[in-house]
């Protein structure tokens, strides 16, 4: 016979991963989504009502929900303690470069999908690899670790095979733009090559070279590829012309858009003396209360003794209301959650919003620091971060476009991938048309700017950015 205290346990422990489960579930929905939510879950719960008719404008939750350090382990009952991030802690980093990144790209892509006839599994891949692609439109990592991420993640509950990944991918590599979803410029350009109408002269002589003579056409063996396609000397300079015409990175257009209409779930307000204060908005968020009614017969119920119908009346009840309730403590944990996450995000990234967003003010920021600062799980930090957008003086970001792995700076600092990226564009942007820098003469100009960095890194970020080799860019650029 189970004991009863093990019983206890038993339920205690099922109701507190309920709630995780369900606490998971409120952090992912972005800031549109959660009215629909909250609606959806009123409609379940009669006990559950709407307190207020919506406001016409959004609610803004200051930072009322941070605790202070001795405080901040309360998180089911957190004090108001405001949190102020200050300037005076200055950190070394390169060059004024304003940076302000679109994500119209993701947005478009995602409304593309309908068009592919996709079922639930598929499209849920579809999703997570439109959301892994970079601001090129290239899926840098590779899809065995993404197809083993996806697997152990509790959001997506299903493990999916590298095989059916790449399936879904060929898929997406259908749509607008042209070369979208390549995982090397290689494949970019065959991928726009392979886009054009099927009357286009030069398009087989196109989808060859890229296919199966790449590799000739990279070591600039030029004639020996004219002479096997059998093609005039100016009917290779038509080709070449053509091939010049296709993007290096297929997602560049939509960055020089403007940002989409979404709605941000933080605003960042920095003031004249430096100081940093983050804002949750919750757009048109009804605030719940429990239903007075259920509230006046659960109390009456509970003074009598209830046996038969009344007994089961009063079961009815008492779990509504308390269904009611932990719902609305819910929703207190992710405001909270939320808030105290996103402030700390900002705290370790101060220096880029003083710079006025200098890319190559970027701090390297793993999920794990944060995680630890918030005294959360790594898995919550992830949460917050998905699908959530912060609204800043120089433009709207999503929180996970400050996360970055770093490398170490001569001086022992460490600086982030992102801003080795940004300085190596600018590099390549300035270099000669006509002696476009190597990688190792990148690697020494890096090392000048104190970056301690090997040529394998270069190239790799280099390849990763979109940007050919120097030889390519002296013949396709």
């Amino acid at each position: 016979m189970t004991p009863s205290g093990l019983r206890q346990v038993q339920r205690q422990l099922i109701r507190q991963n309920q709630r995780q489960i369900q606490l998971a579930r409120l952090l992912e929905v972005p800031a549109e989504e959660l009215e629909k939510y909250i609606s959806q879950e009123v409609e379940k719960n009669d006990a559950l009502e709407v307190e207020l008719s919506l406001p016409e404008a959004p609610i803004i939750i200051r930072n009322s929900f941070i605790p202070s350090s001795s405080e901040s382990d309360q998180t089911e009952s957190p004090e108001p303690s405001p949190a102020p991030l200050s300037a005076d802690d200055s950190e070394d980093y390169y060059g004024p470069y304003n940076f302000s990144p679109a994500r119209t790209l993701y947005e478009s892509l995602l409304e593309q999908l309908s068009a592919l006839e996709l079922n639930e599994r598929e499209r849920k891949i579809a999703e997570y690899l439109i959301g892994n692609l970079d601001e090129r439109g290239y899926l840098s990592e590779s899809l065995s670790k993404l197809s083993r991420l996806f697997s152990l993640s509790l959001n997506e509950g299903f493990a999916v095979s590298e095989a059916e990944m790449e399936a879904v991918l060929q898929k997406l590599q259908g749509l607008d733009p042209p070369g979208i979803g390549a995982r090397s410029l290689q494949e970019a350009l065959y991928l726009q090559a392979r886009a054009l109408p099927s009357d286009e002269p030069l398009k087989p002589y196109l989808l060859r070279l890229l296919k199966e003579d790449f590799h000739l056409f990279s070591q600039r063996k030029f004639e020996k590829l004219r002479s096997k396609y059998g093609l005039s000397e100016s009917e290779w300079n038509a080709l070449i012309e053509r091939l010049r015409s296709f993007s290096l990175s297929p997602g560049a257009a939509f960055s020089e858009e403007t940002a989409p209409q979404v709605q941000p779930d933080f605003v960042l307000h920095i003031e004249a003396d430096g100081t940093l204060k983050v804002e949750l908005v919750q757009w048109h968020t009804p605030r719940l209360r429990i239903n007075p009614a259920y509230k006046r017969l659960l109390h009456q119920y509970s003074q009598r003794k209830a046996e038969g119908e009344a007994a089961e009346a009063l079961r009815y009840l008492k779990e509504r209301v308390e269904k009611a309730e932990r719902f609305i403590e819910l929703l207190r944990q992710r405001e909270y959650t939320l808030l105290h996450t996103a402030e700390e995000i900002v705290r370790q990234q101060r220096a880029f919003f003083l710079s006025g967003c200098d890319e190559r003010h970027l701090r390297p920021l793993v999920l794990r620091e944060v995680a630890q600062a918030v005294k959360v799980d790594i898995s919550t930090v992830s949460r917050v971060v998905n699908s959530k957008y912060i609204e800043t003086p120089c433009g709207i970001y999503p929180l996970k476009y400050f996360f970055s792995e770093g490398l170490t700076a001569r001086d022992g600092k460490k600086v982030s991938n992102k801003a080795v990226k940004r300085l190596l564009q600018d590099l390549i942007a300035q270099e000669p048309h006509e002696k476009p820098y190597s990688d190792e003469k990148l690697v020494e100009l890096l090392q000048e700017r104190g970056i301690s960095i090997k040529r394998r890194t270069v190239a790799k970020y280099r390849e990763q950015l979109g940007i050919p080799s120097a030889r390519e860019r002296k013949s396709i650029v």
